[in-house]
């Protein structure tokens, strides 16, 4: 995969409101050498690779195993780095499509594949057209009108905008996806909010 595209997508919100922008000058560099590392890998590395390669950056790359930022899988050896393997997937199912359609031959193989590279032209329409009931808030967060609305109703513009770039930069930084982003404001969002003081009370006069 990194022979056919040797890039991968990088967000600037993300690299500086994530947790890995908490961390030091040195470790911030060695964490983008491991993601063009396990690129070039095809998101396949072993904690073995992994030291051998950055053997003398074996403190940094503790610190970045200790806050979460890459991991091993449960009770396996192999790295995990969310947004690069969600990337991976994204692109391998891409390629299989293209296979496939280009095995079918004739006029139909020929215009299907045209279709899916229109489609598929970039992530931004891929996270745009995945529910057209939904609107964009941030880069990673999507809910209806009347949800949005329910959310400035209960606690506030303010409150509202804060709670989505709270989940926007979670969700960066960690590759998470929900079924519902407005669930997961209520069901976690607002308390850590409420927890970290950035929850402002709102007083409705009336008349």
């Amino acid at each position: 995969m990194s022979k056919e595209l040797p890039y991968f997508r990088f967000t600037v919100t993300e690299w500086l409101n994530g947790d890995i922008s908490l961390e030091d000058e040195k470790t911030k560099g060695v964490f983008i050498d491991v993601c063009a590392y396990y690129w070039f890998k095809d998101c396949s590395i072993t904690k073995a690779m992994l030291e051998k390669r950055f053997s003398n950056a074996l403190t940094e790359i503790k610190t970045l195993l200790g806050t979460g930022i890459i991991k091993y899988k449960n009770g396996d050896e192999f790295l995990i780095i969310s947004f690069l393997d969600e990337q991976f997937d994204q692109l391998s199912e891409l390629r299989k499509r293209r296979q496939e359609a280009g095995r079918q031959g004739g006029k139909q193989g020929l215009s299907k594949p045209k279709a899916k590279r229109k489609q598929n032209s970039s992530y931004k329409d891929k996270d745009n057209n995945k529910d057209k009931d939904n609107n964009k808030y941030s880069d990673f967060i999507s809910m209806t009108n009347e949800e949005y609305q329910k959310l400035i109703n209960q606690h506030g513009e303010q409150n509202t905008k804060m709670f989505i770039d709270i989940l926007n930069n979670y969700k960066g930084a960690n590759g998470k996806k929900y079924k519902s982003d407005y669930l997961a404001i209520l069901n976690w969002v607002i308390d850590k909010a409420k927890k970290d003081g950035k929850y402002k009370t709102t007083t409705k006069f009336v008349f």
